[in-house]
């Protein structure tokens, strides 16, 4: 049985988004329509539409307010009385996103990662699991 257009539930983009994509659209229409073989010129384009889109997730991640994160992590149960038992990185992605941190970002957990290294005395035992040492 297949599923015909219509039946497929349309996706909720912003007008940004969808203003964008028919850009994005029009723009792969006209290379088609001006070159007899396009394969060199549709692969360029997608190629800088590709650095484009690196770029704008580069940039969100950047806007992350990191000392708020950084004060997040620390209020976590684990931290404020660590265990001899290691926590996952899981754990705290989980909590951030409780505490409402958007953590869809690409390369988030990198960078939690990143913020959970600097905090005082803490250790990581393999990806993903670190250890906090007792004060």
């Amino acid at each position: 049985m297949e599923v015909g257009p219509s039946e497929v539930p349309e996706q909720e983009y912003t007008p940004i988004k969808k203003l964008e994509m028919t850009d994005v659209l029009e723009e792969i229409k006209n290379l088609l329509e001006k070159h007899d073989n396009p394969a060199i010129e549709l692969q360029k384009y997608l190629i800088n539409v590709e650095s484009k889109i690196i770029d704008e997730n580069k940039q969100k991640l950047d806007e992350v307010n990191q000392d708020q994160v950084r004060l997040l992590i620390e209020k976590h149960p684990y931290f404020k009385n660590p265990s001899t038992y290691h926590i996952r990185l899981i754990t705290i992605m989980k909590y951030l996103k409780k505490k409402g941190i958007d953590i869809t970002l690409n390369d988030f957990d990198l960078l939690v990662d990143e913020i959970i290294m600097s905090i005082e005395g803490v250790e990581k035992i393999s990806y993903g699991k670190y250890s906090r040492k007792r004060f």
